[in-house]
């Protein structure tokens, strides 16, 4: 069940148990058509019923439903089965009456024992939305279909082509302005051979200091 329609459910059933007093375990009462039709979906009504319910449940059926079911034939066989696992509930009527009567009978005019019902007749769902605090539950078929199974049961997963995985190309990202280096000018380019020009004139300079006065005035007279 989807997560939203679980939600949907859990509120509905507390306003039911805020404003009618109904408690966990909930009671349900099942009709036969909704006992053919569950058995026809292979429904596990005591796994799936819980989870529309929100909460934990007693699933009930009467003797008159019981006796329907059993008149209707050998169709009906798998919901006469799925109906032994059933608890029954006592409807006061000796003879067996129709499902729709005996129902609406045990719900009464106000639903005193707190009861839910689920079935798919329509007639039965009509004459019970008049009796205020009812639950009502239907199925509805969206089970997938027979040959829809078929296909489902051939597809396997090594069967699947594996869709090719998708590359996509990086995009170049701009340079980190930090870690980027500064423009030299042209007044640094020209510096690249000071250090050789500083040494040279730092050789000559030490030349000349270190030359003796009588070098120096020997080598003035010769100018002369």
């Amino acid at each position: 069940m989807r997560v939203k329609r679980a939600k949907g459910n859990k509120k509905t059933m507390s306003v039911y148990a805020f404003e009618f007093g109904f408690r966990e375990p909930y009671q349900l009462l099942l009709d036969g058509n909704f006992l053919h039709v569950a058995n026809q979906m292979k429904m596990d009504m005591f796994a799936q019923l819980p989870k529309v319910l929100q909460g934990s449940i007693r699933l009930y059926t009467t003797p008159c439903v019981m006796s329907e079911l059993r008149a209707l034939g050998p169709d009906f066989a798998g919901a006469v089965s799925a109906a032994t696992n059933v608890e029954r509930r006592r409807c006061g009527h000796d003879k067996p009456i129709g499902a729709t009567a005996c129902l609406t009978s045990v719900i009464g005019e106000d639903n005193k024992h707190r009861f839910g019902v689920a079935s798919q007749d329509l007639n039965l769902r009509k004459a019970l939305r008049k009796v205020s605090g009812t639950p009502l539950i239907e199925l509805q078929k969206t089970l997938p279909r027979k040959f829809e199974e078929n296909i489902i049961k051939k597809i396997s997963p090594e069967s699947k082509i594996a869709e090719p995985a998708r590359t996509f190309k990086k995009r170049a990202k701009a340079p980190n302005p930090l870690s980027m280096k500064k423009r030299q000018n042209g007044k640094s380019a020209t510096n690249k051979s000071g250090p050789e020009t500083d040494e040279m004139e730092a050789l000559f300079v030490g030349r000349k200091r270190n030359m003796d006065p009588d070098d120096y005035f020997k080598s003035h007279k010769r100018r002369k």
